[in-house]
C-alpha cells in the first residue's frame, strides 16, 4: 500500500536556494537574475552560500545586481548571475558551477568563501545531521565522490518503505556514520586554572537557542577555526576545501574562464568588532577552549594558498541584518560588492 500511495518520498539529498518566490529564480534554480548575455558581454558568475542568495536584500539589490552596476559603471560591459543557496559548501557548490556550464558561459567565477561555516559544510554529509547533501571526502590526498547529486535520493535511502517511514519519524545520524571515517576533533581541556572568557557561557544561558546548529564535540561549529591547536578533522576539512576549490578552478580553466576566491571578512566569529572572538580560554558547559587569532589567520592563508583571492573589509555600520544574523544587509553588501568591483576591475576587458 505503501508502495502504491508513494510514502513516504526518497529522501532527497542536496538544496539549492529556499527562497519562496519562483519569479526570483533563474534556470538554474538559484536565486538571481535570468542567465541573458550576449557575446560581447563579460560574464562572471558569483559563487557561494547565503551570502550571496541574500535574501535580507531586495531583488534588485542583491550582489550579483550591486557589482554589475558598479563594474559597468566603470566602462565595463558585464553580465553577473549567482550560484548559491544557503548553507551551501564548496562541494554543493562545484556540482552547481558544473551544471552551470553545460548551458551557458562564464569568463570569471569568484568564489565567495564564508570562512565561519564553509569548513565544517563541507566536512560533513549533511546540514544539521537530518539534511542530506552530497558530499565529497579524500582518501590518501585524493578527492573522491560525490555522495550523490544534486537533487538525486540520498545514497543510504533504503528501497523497502516500511524502512523509509521507520526512518521519517525516526531519522538515523547520517553524521554519526560519516564521523567514524573522519580524523579527531579538537579535544577541549577538562580543567584550566587560569582566567577563562565567559561570553559563550552566559549568552547560552541567556538564550537556550544560542548555538543550537552548532557542535563542539564534533568540530561542526563556526567557532573550529580559531581553536588552538589545529586539530586533525579541521586540518582534513582546509585539505578538502582545496581540493575541491582546485576543482572548481579547473573547472573553470577547462571552459576557458578565470577563477578566483573572495570573502568579506564579517561574521559572527570575524576577528574584529561586535561578538569577536579575541585570544584566551573560553569555558562552555565545563569546557575549556584555548581560542587564537593568529590560528584562525593561518588556517585561512593555507586555504587560500596558491589562488588569486581578494579579501574586503566591512567597513559600513551596522553591517548585519541583526544582532543574531550576520548575513550582510543592502548597505554592507553595496558596500562590499563596490570594493569589489575596484579589485577585479583590471581583470575585466573595456567595454567593446
Amino acid at each position: 500500500m505503501l508502495r502504491i500511495v508513494n510514502y513516504p518520498k526518497p529522501v532527497i539529498s542536496g538544496w539549492k536556494t529556499l527562497n519562496s518566490y519562483p519569479s526570483e529564480r533563474h534556470q538554474l534554480g538559484f536565486r538571481g537574475q535570468p542567465i541573458e548575455f550576449d557575446n560581447d558581454d563579460f560574464v562572471i558568475v558569483l559563487v557561494g552560500d547565503s551570502q550571496v542568495e541574500a535574501k535580507a536584500c531586495a531583488y534588485g539589490w542583491m550582489p550579483e545586481r550591486r557589482l554589475e552596476f558598479y563594474l559597468n559603471s566603470k566602462g565595463k560591459r558585464v553580465k553577473v548571475f549567482s550560484l548559491g543557496g544557503p548553507a551551501t559548501g564548496q562541494d554543493q557548490q562545484l556540482l552547481s558551477l558544473k551544471e552551470y556550464y553545460q548551458k551557458f558561459r562564464a569568463d570569471l567565477v569568484i568564489v565567495w568563501f564564508n570562512s565561519a561555516n564553509d569548513v565544517w559544510n563541507n566536512t560533513f554529509p549533511s546540514n544539521d545531521d537530518r539534511t542530506p547533501k552530497p558530499t565529497f571526502w579524500l582518501e590518501d590526498g585524493q578527492l573522491m565522490g560525490p555522495t550523490e547529486m544534486t537533487g538525486q535520493p540520498m545514497r543510504e535511502t533504503p528501497r523497502l518503505k516500511l524502512t523509509q517511514l521507520w526512518r521519517k519519524y525516526r531519522p538515523y545520524s547520517r553524521d554519526k556514520e560519516w564521523a567514524k571515517f573522519l580524523p579527531s576533533p579538537y579535544a577541549p581541556m577538562t580543567s584550566f586554572n587560569g582566567p577563562v572568557i565567559e561570553e559563550w557561557q552566559k549568552r547560552l544561558e541567556s538564550s537556550p537557542l544560542y548555538l543550537r546548529y552548532e557542535n563542539f564535540d564534533t568540530d561542526k561549529n563556526d567557532r573550529a577555526l580559531f581553536f588552538t591547536p589545529r586539530s586533525p578533522r579541521v586540518q582534513y576539512g582546509l585539505a578538502l576545501i582545496r581540493k575541491l576549490i582546485q576543482e572548481m578552478e579547473n573547472t573553470a580553466a577547462s571552459h576557458g574562464g578565470q577563477f578566483a576566491i573572495f570573502r568579506a571578512e564579517n561574521s559572527p566569529s570575524a576577528t574584529s568588532g561586535k561578538g569577536a572572538v579575541q585570544d584566551g580560554v573560553y569555558i562552555l558547559n565545563g569546557k575549556f577552549y584555548q581560542v587564537s587569532t593568529g590560528q584562525y589567520k593561518e588556517n585561512l592563508d593555507y586555504l587560500t594558498r596558491g589562488f588569486s583571492s581578494y579579501l574586503v573589509p566591512v567597513t559600513v555600520e551596522p553591517a548585519t541584518v541583526g544582532p543574531e544574523d550576520a548575513h550582510l544587509n543592502e548597505h554592507a553588501n553595496d558596500q562590499v560588492m563596490k570594493d569589489l568591483a575596484t579589485a577585479i576591475e583590471s581583470a575585466i576587458p573595456a567595454r567593446r
